[in-house]
């Protein structure tokens, strides 16, 4: 993924968005995915595909888009492959790549997702029971946090009014001291 990172306008906002809120999610689920985001004036998806099979990456351009957004395809290549084994006689399975390419800018990040969720055909991570249970063990936890908060808040502001007036009263106390 490639946009100018540190120039904040509007046509922006989408890709900043995607990166921020759909990018961790994505590697979360997916660990071994190589996501990179590059800070450059063009503002640019590009996803590679790579598969065995040579039709499949031909019907990833032809699925039709609802959204109706344009992006570029470009040709199949073959990946090159060293052989597993020099003695082998085998011949090893050619891999094909295609790079699939979506023109970022004045997107919405919602637009954005829907067109990477409809040409990688991914599905939405459901929400399991230990999720939701875990869901609400960490709102538990910061609503009891935010309680303590204040109390260690009213602690502290009853610790400062303390020495506040221990320091007027050895103030006055020098006063007197030194009047006498």
């Amino acid at each position: 993924m490639r946009f100018p990172r540190t120039e904040w306008s509007l046509s922006n906002q989408g890709p900043r968005m995607f990166a921020k809120d759909s990018l961790p999610r994505l590697k979360y689920h997916n660990p071994t995915l190589p996501i990179r985001v590059e800070d450059t004036q063009s503002s640019t998806l590009e996803l590679t595909f790579e598969s065995a099979d040579k039709a499949s990456l031909e019907k990833l351009q032809k699925r039709d888009d609802s959204d109706n957004l344009e992006d570029e395809w470009t040709e199949i290549q073959t990946k090159p492959q060293e052989p597993a084994d020099q003695a082998s006689t085998s011949t090893s399975v050619p891999i094909f790549t295609r790079n699939g390419i979506l023109g970022l800018k004045g997107k919405h990040s919602r637009e954005i997702w829907r067109w990477l969720e409809h040409k990688t055909a991914c599905k939405d991570v459901s929400i399991t029971p230990q999720d939701d249970i875990l869901r609400r063990k960490l709102q538990g936890i910061a609503r009891k946090s935010a309680a303590d908060r204040m109390l260690v808040k009213a602690g502290m502001d009853a610790l400062r009014k303390q020495q506040a007036e221990l320091k007027k009263a050895r103030e006055a106390a020098e006063r007197l001291t030194s009047e006498a």
